[in-house]
């Protein structure tokens, strides 16, 4: 199962999705208020630094992006320049953006966060939240028809900032019908939608309860939900409906079939800003692929218990995605996803240290170059020989644990953030594809008679050796064993002997 889940978000990097509806700048002011104004009995707040991110249906586009599909935005931005923000991080994060309309008579939504040691102080919001004009509604239009024969999916992410109008959501249901191009709705008022028939809607609790008109419950959420499936079928017009309760987890109400529940992960919720964001995205690309509504629901809960752990507005790669799946969940299982992680490291600053080894029977000198080695870095890649390299380095009755079974092992070790097998006997091409900045073997080398000595040099990587002494190498511990065996098998043989009264 695990496999086809892995498979299938592979396959989301085939798929193209229109993402529609309204751009917010999140821009987030961090520093101090540290004295009182001159001027006025008011704080001065010194900035320190501020960051923008992108929010609403701009972060939609930005998820889907991220987890591997061609992501294309459209909406309707001011001509100013925080819409010039939005764009340029947008394509920084590889949506396309060459769809975006901008209308001079609007102002560009934003939203800007005063925050001082994580806490926000106050928040500042601006932009036009009235409904788009009727020329740009039409522009619109004319867009969805021009790219829906390549779309295998529609996104209307609605925060009720007027890019979505009423007229909008009938003419979409008319062309998407046409070329049978399935539509998912993420909105704060999901009756308007009724009539669009969508494919899924996802409305958190606070807009169930809404829909529904019922007061709010102190305890059993899901259950008190869960009675209430023909209404919301009714009431959004969707076949599925797949409600987000928190910690509650995830409630998929499909017609015709049984509520199906995904319970949460329990874990540290640094902060969960975008994390519906991340789901409706996974969701939609799931069922495009025709996958069933649960596993696509399954595997949209899982991106965002990525994002959850994440700190601010943020996307759950189609790697870290396949790696929540993954029976040993430091898993990579290729070079090219091996590419990618180091990418990404880098461009966030990090400090690489790789080591290598077969890490057959783990003992004290392993767990010691392995604590050494993460702590020369930020962050530490472990090459694992396969059984077959082993085999040839250490003769056929080698290894004594399967690269499986390694594998599992080390990927419960806190200091080691990423594993990779390789087949050869050397991973010199492992060290090609890291580029390390530092390179950690452990044993009686030195620098200069390690074996990929020459190519570390060219590569200008650090090199640091880790000793360790004979008696905690894994042939001499299974020396030790063979040779308690044979003292046990001595003494039994002499046991059985005296039974036999052929020993004096």
């Amino acid at each position: 199962m695990k496999e086809e889940l892995i498979s299938l978000i592979e396959d989301f990097k085939k798929l193209k999705i229109l993402v529609i509806g309204d751009a917010i700048l999140d821009t987030y002011v961090k520093g101090n208020p540290d004295r009182v104004c001159r001027e006025a009995p008011v704080l001065v707040f010194n900035v320190d630094d501020q960051e923008h991110q992108c929010g609403g249906a701009a972060n939609t586009a930005i998820n889907v992006a991220t987890l591997g599909a061609t992501s294309t935005y459209l909406t309707v931005l001011g001509k100013d320049a925080t819409s010039k923000e939005l764009i340029e991080i947008l394509k920084k994060n590889k949506v396309q953006t060459e769809y975006i309309l901008r209308d001079k008579s609007r102002v560009t939504i934003a939203k800007k966060r005063i925050t001082s040691s994580s806490q926000i102080l106050m928040r500042i919001d601006e932009g036009t939240t009235t409904e788009i004009s009727k020329s740009c509604e039409n522009e619109m239009i004319n867009k969805v028809a021009e790219l829906l024969p390549q779309l295998d999916a529609i996104i209307l992410s609605d925060y009720g900032y007027g890019i979505i109008t009423d007229p909008f959501i009938l003419k979409i249901k008319k062309i998407a019908a046409a070329q049978h191009t399935p539509v998912v709705v993420d909105a704060h008022d999901l009756k308007r939608y009724k009539l669009l028939e969508p494919l899924a809607v996802k409305p958190n609790y606070e807009e169930t309860i809404k829909l529904l008109g019922i007061e709010k419950a102190a305890q059993n959420r899901p259950q008190q939900i869960m009675q209430f499936g023909k209404e919301l079928h009714l009431i959004t017009g969707a076949q599925k409906v797949a409600v987000t309760l928190d910690v509650d987890g995830v409630l998929l109400l499909e017609e015709g079939k049984k509520p199906y529940r995904i319970l949460s992960v329990p874990q540290d919720n640094k902060n969960s800003i975008g994390a519906g964001d991340t789901f409706i995205s996974a969701l939609t690309m799931g069922l495009a692929l025709k996958a069933e509504s649960f596993i696509a629901a399954e595997i949209a809960s899982a991106a965002a218990a990525v994002v959850v752990k994440k700190d601010g507005t943020v996307g759950c790669t189609n790697q870290e995605l396949k790696s929540y799946f993954n029976t040993v969940p430091k898993y990579i299982t290729s070079t090219t996803e091996l590419s990618t992680i180091v990418k990404e490291l880098r461009k966030n600053g990090k400090k690489i240290v790789f080591t290598n080894g077969g890490f057959d029977l783990l003992h004290k000198g392993h767990i010691s170059i392995l604590n050494k080695a993460r702590e020369a870095g930020d962050v530490l890649i472990v090459g694992v020989n396969s059984d077959e390299s082993i085999r040839k380095l250490k003769g056929p009755e080698r290894p004594i644990n399967s690269l499986e079974d390694r594998l599992t092992v080390l990927a419960g070790l806190q200091s080691v953030n990423y594993l990779i097998s390789f087949e050869e006997e050397s991973p010199v091409q492992l060290i090609k594809a890291v580029h390390p900045d530092v390179f950690v073997k452990g044993g009686n080398y030195t620098e200069n008679t390690i074996p990929e000595a020459a190519l570390l040099k060219r590569l200008n990587c650090e090199v640091k050796i880790v000793p360790y002494k004979e008696e905690h190498a894994t042939t001499q511990i299974i020396n030790r064993i063979r040779d308690k065996n044979n003292e046990q098998g001595i003494e039994l043989q002499e046991q059985d002997y005296l039974k036999e009264g052929r020993l004096n």
